[in-house]
């Protein structure tokens, strides 16, 4: 049995050459699937044989790993992580150490936290007691996770094999607690316009117009935060397609959206309200993606265990944050309202800049915090 108080084995120096061979291997979201591949295989072979099954999950061309002990029957924890990074320079991916940080495509987002659970996963079946914990490794979380962690979870809850609690290493910087994450509705809204010469707007209905007339009433409806204390809605339009040439008012034209949302509304009660204002003037609405708002609060008895962790191993108070963003732990709340996600990471900075950058110190009390929250209870 894993005792909570005995020093725990970590190799700093091992796990930064494994932690090299794996930023080293391209993952780029949308990208080349050969790295994919080659990353997926060295994934697999990083646990001693026959102490775990690996099952991959595909669904076109993005293939999720669910890696679980053998002799575990259903997974009391998961940890749920990513291995897609965004595009990046090829020098960013060599990972190199520099004053204290290590900078590297998803030395940050998040190949470091991943590699942390796996190994914590690779002692505790070493030491005898895996307390069911399993991982799941996807592959398109920068993308929606649409073919990866939702279609696994589909497959997940079809085996009643959903966990109680969800470790998802994906946001609270320095060691913080995520409380609470945005939802989100991603959508795309169609203008249609009566197209004619540009030197003869009278015989036109420009779709151009109409959509700058909806997104006016949007920003109306969702008044933008100026700073991230200001817990409330957002909106940004992300994408805009129109026209094909200068001297030609355009028939048609479409803008691509993201509306991050509280938890004081749900998916449908923001849909409703989008819908409303898109319909009334005459053009349509898509949903391409959506969440609900999260909300884990910190009086939970599993997360008053996982703050005493968080103050143990850092030696001081964590910070509680609300986060604008969202991360995968919406898609099991959406499956399962009563799952606890456990949300921190270490210090880091840049995530999908050019300075992308985890600071080193901090690795092996990460180690510490994710191998005791094995054991937690509730």
């Amino acid at each position: 049995m894993i005792s909570e108080n005995r020093p725990l084995v970590f190799d700093l120096a091992a796990f930064l050459d494994n932690l090299s061979t794996f930023v080293s291997f391209d993952t780029t979201v949308d990208g080349p699937r050969e790295g994919f591949v080659a990353a997926r295989r060295w994934i697999e072979r990083y646990f001693v044989q026959d102490t775990v099954k690996v099952e991959r999950i595909p669904c076109g061309p993005v293939t999720s790993l669910l890696v679980r002990p053998l002799g575990s029957a259903r997974p009391r924890i998961m940890g749920d992580g990513h291995i897609e990074v965004v595009p990046g320079s090829p020098d960013q991916f060599r990972l190199v150490e520099r004053n204290g940080w290590l900078y590297g495509r998803g030395a940050a987002d998040m190949k470091t936290q991943v590699l942390v659970m796996m190994e914590a996963l690779r002692q505790a079946i070493a030491d005898g007691d895996h307390h069911d914990f399993w991982l799941l490794l996807t592959e398109d979380e920068e993308a929606g996770s649409r073919r990866g962690a939702q279609v696994a979870l589909e497959l997940l809850e079809e085996r009643g094999h959903l966990p109680e609690v969800v470790l998802a290493p994906d946001g609270g910087h320095d060691f913080s607690y995520v409380e609470k994450e945005k939802g989100i509705l991603q959508f795309e809204v169609t203008t249609p316009g009566r197209a004619a010469h540009a030197s003869r707007p009278f015989l036109a209905y420009n779709a151009i117009d109409r959509l700058l007339r909806i997104h006016a009433a949007l920003t109306d409806q969702f008044p933008n935060p100026r700073q991230d204390s200001q817990w409330s809605s957002s909106l940004s339009m992300t994408r805009i397609e129109a026209g094909d040439s200068l001297n030609r008012i355009p028939d048609e034209a479409k803008a691509g959206y993201d509306l991050r949302f509280t938890e004081s509304n749900t998916v449908q009660s923001i849909e409703h309200q989008v819908r409303s204002v898109v319909e009334k003037l005459g053009a349509k609405m898509r949903v391409l993606a959506s969440g609900p708002a999260t909300y884990y609060p910190r009086e939970a008895p599993v997360a008053r265990s996982f703050l005493g962790l968080l103050e143990e191993v850092t030696g001081r108070s964590p910070r509680i944050l609300h986060s604008a963003g969202a991360s995968n732990g919406r898609l099991y709340v959406a499956k399962d309202p009563d799952v606890m996600v456990l949300m921190s990471s270490p210090c880091m900075s840049g995530s999908h800049g050019d300075e992308e950058r985890i600071r080193t110190e901090a690795i092996p009390a990460y180690f510490e915090l994710v191998r005791r929250t094995l054991a937690l209870r509730g």
